[in-house]
């Protein structure tokens, strides 16, 4: 298995146990277990810590404005808080060709329609009378991610801009999300913290905190039980690293679950990247950018080929302007 061959390149390179540990965690960067995962992941430490990464100076979201400022300059005209409700296609014999999409009971035409969609919504919601590649869609999602963003009273020196805190027992953690489908009672806890670098990022004396686990896909787990024990477990944790009572110091708090990314983000059970790579063949199985049997439909995002993430999610973009520029 090449999950295997994975763990014994990290085994013979590394020989300090945390430092492996550390190294295993990259597989999570596109929802993968560590453990299940193909070596070919191992790349993505490469491109970390070789080349470095940025920080947006107004975060991820100013990444969203850049493109969307580029795509007015060039003349791209938008329509917000407008739900596509169906993708229109004609049959013409074999094959069938896209004639537009309906959004508030109105056709607006098009020769090409790419959607960002998830798959699994795109096929399912909008792609009505179109037989759906069913063993695609069934394909295991990856994990999701409970999420807690905190403003926190006070400053701590202890803690960075990236801080990861590692479970003592790392497989029994990926146990947990891909087996039993649950929240280990120790996960890894990750806390970005930009304020450490951008100091409009929080009031004077305060912090912003994003604190985040992962956990499995939505498969109706009782989330409010989930998360109501492991919020305590979090601040335990945190608490006794630190040596103070975290709990007290949460002056604000918002949270984003599997459920909640479903709603805002339209990805099937609150997967962060689409199908997992916890095989070999993953990475052949991802829907490709095009349609084979709708001439003019096309698919990006990170639910498609080549993957997820940012990076991943733009180059299918690219690869879909390449396309249509030849």
């Amino acid at each position: 298995m090449l999950s295997e061959h994975r763990q014994r390149l990290i085994s013979i390179f590394l020989k300090y146990k945390r430092i492996a540990q550390l190294f295993n965690r990259y597989a999570t960067y596109n929802g993968s277990n560590p453990y299940q995962a193909p070596a070919t992941l191992n790349v993505i430490p490469h491109f970390e810590y070789h080349f470095g990464a940025y920080l947006p100076k107004k975060g991820m979201f100013s990444i969203t404005t850049s493109l969307l400022k580029l795509a007015q300059d060039l003349g791209v005209k938008f329509h917000f808080n407008a739900k596509v409700e169906e993708i229109i296609y004609q049959a013409e014999g074999k094959t069938s060709e896209v004639t537009g999409i309906k959004c508030k009971n109105q056709l607006y035409k098009a020769e090409v329609i790419i959607s960002n969609l998830d798959i699994w919504f795109t096929y399912r919601n909008l792609l009505k009378n179109l037989k759906a590649p069913e063993k695609l869609l069934a394909q295991q999602r990856s994990s999701s991610a409970l999420i807690f963003y905190w403003g926190v009273k006070g400053t701590y020196p202890q803690l960075g801009l990236h801080n990861i805190l590692f479970a003592k027992d790392y497989k029994a953690e990926f146990d947990g999300i891909w087996k039993d489908k649950t929240i280990d009672q120790d996960p890894t806890i990750y806390i970005n913290i930009t304020s450490k670098h951008i100091k409009r990022d929080a009031p004077a004396d305060s912090e912003n905190w994003f604190v985040m686990i992962n956990v499995p896909a939505n498969e109706d787990q009782n989330w409010d039980e989930l998360i109501s024990l492991t919020r305590q477990n979090i601040l335990k944790k945190i608490s006794g690293i630190l040596k103070i009572d975290l709990t007290k110091n949460i002056i604000c708090e918002q949270i984003l679950d599997p459920r909640s990314i479903e709603t805002k983000t339209g990805s099937f059970q609150g997967s962060l990247y689409g199908n997992s790579s916890n095989s070999q063949f993953a990475a052949f199985l991802r829907h490709p950018n095009f349609s084979s049997k709708i001439k003019g439909l096309y698919f990006c995002g990170g639910s498609v080929h080549p993957g997820g993430g940012i990076p991943l999610a733009l180059l299918s973009a690219k690869i879909i302007d390449q396309n249509l520029s030849n």
